[in-house]
């Protein structure tokens, strides 16, 4: 029977659909991508139809050779093509990408560990992508493949040679972590943390909390293992109906000292090892997801001093505590993005540091704050140290909405091009940047072409 007829009758649909994908294990949704052979599949907004935006690529996608086969769920195009195998109709493309991924994850046989949380996912996945591949092959999310679309591409991406898969969820709003563990079905899973994070979607600290906790709930349901922090006592109570956990931080068996700071500097203690870790991480409140990663590493049987090795070696990247030079002067761009939480910590860590540097604080505007904006935006300002810097950049109408104390070393700027053109009158030398703002500021521009 041809798939096509097929794709009407689930319980056979999927299996004549993965052995394509088995001869094709190349799925994408964006037909710009440099590939041959693969198989496309159409989603994005709906129109008045329920058709797919990504209908429109279909036809370039096979004509390029970029997909031996495209998914369709377009009616026009299912009978312009109904002569052409290598147009196929779904219902849903977006659903039967989901679909596919869950079932090629049940045919996977390696360890998947997922990554939720407020803050800090993608910088703990790299941080564990470097232990764990120092002895076994391990695929982890690319880049920010981590919603409803971004799962499953990964997932699709993990092919029979990994030994070992890190998958980040990423979500903002309830019952989507959920929705993508249960996709992932993971063998093990970490939450960093509960901070405020989207909490215009949310609504509610309360409901961050139980969206993070959504990761332990699946988790608990599947009798699988959650890697817990004792250093945050809140993940250990969340994470209370799960059986099987494992824990790190203080009173566990992987725990560690700070020694230096700012740049992070710890004692790393496994059991009975012990050892010395510089980081190139800004921050002591990165130090959770420095035990996590140690806490997993060991688990899986690797050497402390291979871990120790790991963590060092790691170089923050793509806009996350990264340092770089500019025009005589050291930036650390933490701009990916920005929360309350986030905020609040990064400014603390500044403020305690004693670097011989003259300090400039820029910071952008937290987005996806909804009615919580003005009150967030204030108790940041009310935070700022003014005689810890020489100049403090304040960036985006959010800004406008709060009180400021006298403060000679203050500067408004409407947005990211105000600042642009001030800074290219300015003669700074020698000076330490710190920027951090949500993502639509796009405060790296500043500093990186």
């Amino acid at each position: 029977m041809p798939i096509k007829q097929q794709l009407f009758y689930p319980n056979f649909a999927m299996k004549a659909l993965y052995q394509l994908y088995l001869d094709h294990p190349f799925v994408f949704i964006d037909t710009r991508k440099e590939l041959l052979n693969g198989i496309f599949v159409a989603v994005g907004q709906k129109d008045e139809r329920g058709a797919h935006r990504g209908n429109q690529f279909a036809t370039f996608a096979i004509e390029s050779g970029k997909a031996a086969y495209a998914l369709i769920n377009d009616v026009d195009l299912k009978e312009k093509y109904k002569e052409d195998d290598r147009y196929i109709f779904v219902e849903d493309g977006e659903k039967t990408l989901q679909d596919l991924a869950k079932y090629h994850r049940q045919q996977l046989t390696c360890p998947i560990i997922a990554i939720a949380g407020s803050n800090g996912k993608t910088t703990l996945k790299e941080l564990l992508s470097r232990v764990l591949s120092s002895q076994y092959k391990t695929f982890a999310t690319r880049g920010n493949l981590n919603n409803h679309l971004g799962v499953p591409l990964s997932l699709l991406s993990i092919d029979s040679s990994y030994e070992m898969a890190i998958l980040e969820i990423g979500a903002n709003h309830l019952e989507e972590t959920r929705f993508l563990a249960e996709i992932i079905e993971p063998d093990y899973g970490l939450v960093t943390n509960c901070g405020k994070d989207h909490l215009g979607e949310y609504g509610s600290i309360e409901n961050i909390i139980k969206a993070n906790k959504e990761l332990y709930d699946v988790l608990a349901e599947m009798d699988r293992t959650a890697f817990v922090c004792t250093n945050d006592s809140l993940l250990v109570d969340i994470s209370a109906a799960i059986t099987k956990r494992i824990f790190y931080g203080k009173t566990a068996t992987v725990k560690a000292q700070i020694l230096a700071r700012p740049f992070l500097k710890f004692c790393l203690q496994i059991d009975d090892f012990e050892t010395t870790v510089q980081t190139n991480l800004f921050g002591q409140f990165w130090l959770d997801a420095l035990l996590g990663a140690a806490a997993v590493g060991h688990h899986f049987g690797i050497a402390g001093t291979t871990i120790k090795n790991a963590l060092e070696s790691y170089q923050p990247a793509a806009l996350r505590s990264q340092l770089i030079e500019w025009n005589g002067n050291k930036v650390l761009l933490d701009c990916y993005n920005a929360n309350p939480s986030s905020m609040e910590v990064f400014l603390a860590e500044i403020q305690a540091s004693s670097l011989q540097a003259s300090q400039i604080l820029i910071l952008g505007e937290m987005l996806e704050l909804g009615a919580y904006s003005v009150a967030e935006h204030q108790q940041l300002i009310d935070r700022i140290n003014w005689e810890a810097f020489k100049a403090v950049f304040l960036v985006g109408a959010a800004f406008l909405e709060v009180s400021f104390p006298p403060a000679k070393q203050l500067h408004y700027f409407e947005n990211k091009a105000a600042v642009e053109d001030y800074l290219s009158k300015q003669d700074y030398q020698q000076c330490y940047f710190f920027v951090k703002g949500s993502r639509g500021n796009r405060l790296e521009e500043l500093f990186v072409d």
